[in-house]
């Protein structure tokens, strides 16, 4: 029987060791099957999320980034059970841009206080 090791997983930072089957032949097993969580890298996309999020404190409504199934920003009214948007953050030539659940363009990472109020305005925070 021969061992086999695989290490580095091509760069992507995922140690690899040799773990026998039940057949007796030799598997490979990631160290996160070893409960070993991986390390998470803040996105750029991440940190405008939550800058926006930062913003919309002012309008009383809980924004919180989610990081599944998808990135987003989910922005809630405690007023209505219903107010809920999800807000995704998309890289574009020169900046970033929000963009709603439904597919509508709110602003860009250069106006995240007019993004904000847009949100808000989404949710019910605010009627202007």
């Amino acid at each position: 029987m021969s061992n086999l090791t695989l290490s580095d997983n091509c760069g992507q930072g995922v140690e690899e060791s040799t773990v026998p089957d039940t057949k007796g032949t030799t598997m490979a097993q990631s160290r996160q099957a070893n409960d070993q969580q991986p390390t998470r890298v803040p996105s750029e996309e991440r940190e405008h999320l939550g800058k926006l999020a930062g913003e919309l404190t002012r309008y009383e409504v809980q924004a919180e980034v989610m990081d599944e199934p998808d990135l987003c920003l989910r922005v809630r009214n405690p007023v209505s059970v219903y107010a809920v948007e999800d807000v995704i953050c998309e890289r574009r030539e020169h900046d970033f841009a929000f963009i709603a659940s439904f597919g509508v363009h709110l602003g860009n990472s250069g106006s995240v206080s007019l993004t904000a109020h847009k949100v808000a305005w989404l949710v019910g925070a605010t009627k202007e």
